[in-house]
């Protein structure tokens, strides 16, 4: 039995496949380069963009990790719109945990979808998760101390 091309003809299913297929792999090779959207550091090191993104990893060398940052002065409804936030000098925040490097940290993305906060200089900080109930502490996001982990 031959094979019959629809009405179209030949030449243009193949140019129909090869165009599918390059824009299958345009998408694919962009998203791996992309790492799902991996937030990028600015000059300074910081991760000043909004983001969403999931995970990071401590990148942090000093012996002593990194310090996660929170004050006993935040209510335990923190994520509340209504929340009344204690000073926002996160930098003087005692630190309640410690990550050494390598250490694969989960970001906290309540309340708004986002994953970072300003201090009162304008300097963000990563939420990362550390318990049940949207438990958090505070790092630096600056890639000094973190990178995003890019997903693949």
């Amino acid at each position: 039995m031959k094979l019959q091309w629809p009405r179209w003809g030949r030449k243009m299913w193949t140019a129909l496949l090869v165009v599918l297929l390059t824009m299958t792999v345009t998408s694919q090779l962009a998203l791996s380069q992309n790492g799902s959207a991996a937030p990028r550091a600015n000059g300074d090191g910081d991760f000043i963009a909004r983001t969403s993104h999931p995970f990071w990893t401590v990148v942090d060398p000093d012996p002593e990790c990194l310090s996660c940052r929170w004050s006993p002065n935040n209510p335990t409804d923190w994520y509340s719109p209504s929340a009344e936030l204690p000073n926002s000098n996160i930098g003087q925040w005692p630190v309640v945990r410690k990550f050494s490097y390598g250490t694969v940290l989960t970001a906290n993305t309540t309340p708004a979808g986002f994953a970072t906060m300003s201090d009162s200089r304008g300097l963000p900080w990563l939420k990362v998760r550390v318990g049940n109930n949207d438990e958090i502490c505070m790092v630096r996001a600056n890639s000094t101390y973190i990178l995003p982990l890019h997903l693949e």
